[in-house]
């Protein structure tokens, strides 16, 4: 019984925003969410194939994604981004941090548009 109730609690948190927990699939995730996930996927590889932090900004804006806000710190090797996401049920905004220094690596998490 407490395993049932651990896995629901599990999946509650998740359902709160399945693509920063890399879920973003059927049945945890919307149609919304899965769309969400896609153009993330397209902002991560955007911002991956990107050598000049100050290029990630306007490298991320495309097929739709638009970036409302973007932060660039290189000395410390990071870039924070607001970007707005349309989906079918409207428009999502992500934050989104990429760290440079050490491997890029791409973290993001749904805020409030």
């Amino acid at each position: 019984m407490a395993a049932v109730v651990g896995c629901a609690a599990v999946v509650g948190v998740v359902e709160t925003d399945p693509v920063a927990y890399g879920v973003d699939f059927w049945p945890i995730a919307g149609r919304d969410d899965v769309v969400e996930g896609r153009a993330m996927g397209v902002v991560e590889d955007a911002a991956r194939s990107v050598a000049d932090l100050n290029r990630v900004p306007d490298v991320v804006a495309s097929d739709g994604v638009q970036v409302a806000d973007a932060k660039v710190d290189a000395g410390q090797g990071a870039v924070w981004m607001v970007v707005r996401v349309p989906v079918p049920g409207g428009v999502r905004c992500r934050a989104v941090m990429v760290l440079g220094s050490g491997g890029v690596q791409v973290n993001s998490r749904r805020v409030e548009c």
